[in-house]
């Protein structure tokens, strides 16, 4: 059985800071946030880390709380920074669940065979850390997250 891992992708594989403002106070933008990804700065640690793990004979998945109103985008970054995952999943346009609510949920969706092979997530927020680790799940900090 192949082992599994699954990276987060905003604040990750890629660097956000450049548009969090959009998101940050009352009124956020989320179409604007969303569509600024295309200038995301690679994190290089993780994706290096990422595309060891792939080389080795890992399956690794991509689980984004991003709209995938910018699937196209996403994808494109996604290769032209060397991320070959073996799934994408990102958030359908309009759910607006909080990431826990929405990563939980497909986690629970999995079948018991790719629970059985998980063997390590990696994220940067807070709260998703802290979801992982309640459902025994090993899960690496890669940043600062307390948002």
């Amino acid at each position: 059985m192949k082992p599994l891992y699954i990276f987060d992708l905003d604040g990750t594989l890629a660097l956000i800071e450049h548009r969090r403002h959009h998101v940050e106070g009352e009124k956020k933008d989320w179409p604007a946030f969303f569509a600024a990804c295309v200038d995301d700065v690679p994190c290089e640690a993780v994706i290096h880390t990422m595309t060891s793990l792939s080389a080795a004979g890992n399956e690794v998945w991509i689980w984004s709380g991003r709209s995938d109103e910018v699937r196209e985008q996403t994808m494109e970054w996604l290769r032209g920074h060397g991320c070959s995952g073996d799934q994408l999943r990102m958030r359908a346009f309009g759910d607006r669940r909080p990431d826990d609510t929405l990563k939980m949920t497909w986690y629970g969706e999995l079948s018991d065979r790719d629970k059985s092979r998980l063997v390590a997530v990696f994220e940067d927020r807070d709260r998703m850390v802290a979801a992982w680790r309640q459902r025994g799940v090993a899960c690496f900090q890669v940043a600062e997250g307390a948002f």
